[in-house]
């Protein structure tokens, strides 16, 4: 049966600002891509839907990093490096070993990120989701915006699409394929005695005690519970709760609902039979929901994650990546997979660039964004300053201006035992 419509009256949306580079979505490639184009000189706004930076990594409470590096080589470095190591020396993150992964303090990264990207000259707007585009048919010349202000619109010169779904990139027209990982919702549980609960972790109590909770909270496929020593007496949940169509605002809800029921489920049995819970509380769930893709953009390059474990180089490489799951696997990420077929004047950074199902299992995690983003950032404000498109960039051009910035974008030299 069609559904019901009602017709919208026609009218004229104020213009509330005139950018060179609107980047839209600020979480960790939203905010690397606006303050790589804020510091490269270009008069940069960034607009989020939510009340802070850092999306996943903040909102979502994802707070762990893999290792940075390779054999003693650095493979993330830019504003991802700069930004592991102004948290640790504030004392809102730590190396879980040698140099090597690292956990961080969420309201630490939010107030950082606001720190660097208002440094950078950043025009920040929250509060302000992005409902679409306008300009000429493939050439989008600005975004409108929904807020408490009304609707409103902002021209660009250059757009990047950091919303993680790819969503002004596909109502700009372009192409996308569509994934359906596994979704969750981290939460965090306070008044846990360590001690107690690590004894029991030793001793091989905790594991059937983990499993049973593990089947009442009905997660289908992981769920990870460990201490988060940045936080004496905190333990950490995340999981994966169910595949699904996560475009779609009902089974958001659905999964939102689900995701707090089971979060109490898990305490409420953790409290009863895990030594060290007996007291224990649920602090937060994580308020920004655990999307891991939705849609990958067709762009003018397709990443695949063959080429990866190949150790692929192409000579347009502007970043590098690794696989949280096994980090030995480091890939370099060509500007053409940040720009979206058929689209002009347009990036994509984040978790809906152009890749194959399994790449993007291993781009879609935090420091890769971080690397991505500043790409597209320093891309677009090329693209502004020379009054071309971003795949008109000289790459010559934008890689001499990644490296002078310490990213890392060519692979380094494997093990000789590799």
């Amino acid at each position: 049966m069609a559904m019901d419509t009602v017709r919208e009256p026609a009218r004229d949306i104020p213009v509330i600002d005139e950018v060179e580079v609107l980047v839209c979505g600020g979480g960790p490639a939203g905010t690397a891509a606006a303050i790589a184009a804020g510091r490269a000189g270009a008069k940069t706004m960034l607009l989020e839907r939510y009340g802070c930076l850092g999306g996943l990594a903040t909102g979502g409470l994802v707070i762990v990093l893999p290792t940075f590096t390779r054999d003693g080589h650095q493979v993330i470095g830019g504003i991802g490096q700069e930004t592991l190591e102004a948290l640790i020396e504030a004392g809102e993150a730590e190396y879980r070993s040698e140099r090597g992964s690292s956990r961080f303090d969420p309201e630490g990264l939010k107030r950082l990120s606001d720190e660097m990207s208002v440094e950078a000259g950043v025009l920040l707007r929250f509060h302000s989701w992005v409902v679409g585009v306008f300009g000429e048919e493939g050439r989008p010349a600005g975004v409108i915006v929904e807020s408490k202000a009304g609707r409103e619109a902002v021209r660009a010169k250059t757009i990047i699409d950091c919303t993680g779904d790819g969503d002004l990139a596909a109502r700009a027209g372009a192409s996308f394929m569509t994934d359906d990982k596994m979704i969750g919702l981290p939460y965090r549980i306070g008044n846990v005695d360590l001690e107690r609960w690590s004894e029991a972790r030793n001793d091989g109590t905790a594991a059937e005690v983990h499993k049973a909770a593990h089947e009442i909270a009905g997660y289908e496929s992981h769920f990870g519970l460990s201490p988060f020593p940045l936080n004496p007496g905190v333990a950490w949940g995340n999981n994966h709760m169910a595949r699904g169509n996560f475009l779609d605002p009902d089974e958001l809800t659905r999964m939102e609902i689900r995701g707090r029921r089971s979060a109490k489920l898990v305490l409420d049995y953790m409290r009863e039979n895990m030594p060290g819970f007996e007291e224990a509380w649920l602090i937060d769930t994580a308020w920004q929901i655990g999307v891991r893709c939705t849609r990958r953009i067709v762009g003018l390059q397709e990443m695949l994650y063959e080429e990866f474990k190949a150790g692929a180089q192409f000579d347009d490489s502007v970043a590098l990546g690794n696989d949280f799951r096994k980090p030995s696997i480091v890939y370099e990420i060509p500007l053409g997979s940040l720009i979206p077929d058929g689209i002009g004047g347009m990036l994509i950074a984040g978790r809906c660039v152009s890749s194959d199902a399994e790449a993007m299992e291993a781009l879609r995690e935090i420091h890769c964004c971080w690397t991505m983003g500043e790409a597209a950032g320093v891309a677009a404000a090329l693209a502004v300053e020379r009054d071309c498109e971003p795949s008109e960039v000289p790459i010559s051009d934008l890689r001499g201006r990644l490296l002078a910035e310490n990213a890392v974008i060519d692979l380094p030299p494997r093990a000789a035992d590799d």
